[in-house]
């Protein structure tokens, strides 16, 4: 009977160790998300080296909103902001919204909803999902892709053909 006592108080112990996310895990979300932030602000201010600084150094793969757009090295990180730049001239990020950060040991994924200004222009949503690796101290991108999320009934329409 104490073994099957043990037991259970074991099991139960366990269980509620995996329903609560540890204090490194909750640390980590926290890590996760400045970057997240840190990295919003920094393509806002059009600066390409602190974009470069926060990505995984054994690769990346950045996924922009133009099918052609993808970026795997350096060069091409500067391309794509040197473009948007070029077309946009300034670029601002709101707050991140309907923030879901996961962290399993090294690997975090942050996906997020952001307003998203350019040239001035009235915002738009863009819905990021993200990946971060936990890298000599410091979590750094490993992919990013993003979209502009359709509302309303006219995209509705569009995407389950009704007239």
């Amino acid at each position: 009977m104490k073994t099957s006592r043990s037991f259970a108080l074991a099991l139960a112990l366990a269980l509620a160790a995996c329903a609560s996310p540890s204090p490194r895990t909750t640390d980590a979300r926290g890590e996760v998300e400045q970057q997240v932030d840190k990295l919003l602000h920094a393509y806002a201010a059009n600066d390409p080296a602190a974009v470069l600084a926060m990505l995984d150094p054994r690769g990346f793969t950045i996924y922009g909103s133009d099918v052609t757009e993808v970026v795997r090295d350096d060069a091409g990180l500067r391309q794509l902001m040197a473009d948007d730049f070029a077309l946009w001239k300034t670029a601002r990020f709101g707050a991140p919204a309907n923030l879901d950060i996961r962290v399993e040991g090294t690997v975090a994924s942050a996906f997020f909803d952001v307003p998203f200004s350019a040239g001035g222009r009235p915002p738009v949503t863009v819905r990021f999902g993200t990946s971060w690796r936990h890298d000599d101290g410091r979590w750094v991108l490993m992919q990013s892709s993003n979209t502009v999320p359709t509302t309303g009934s006219s995209a509705h329409q569009l995407l389950h053909g009704h007239s």
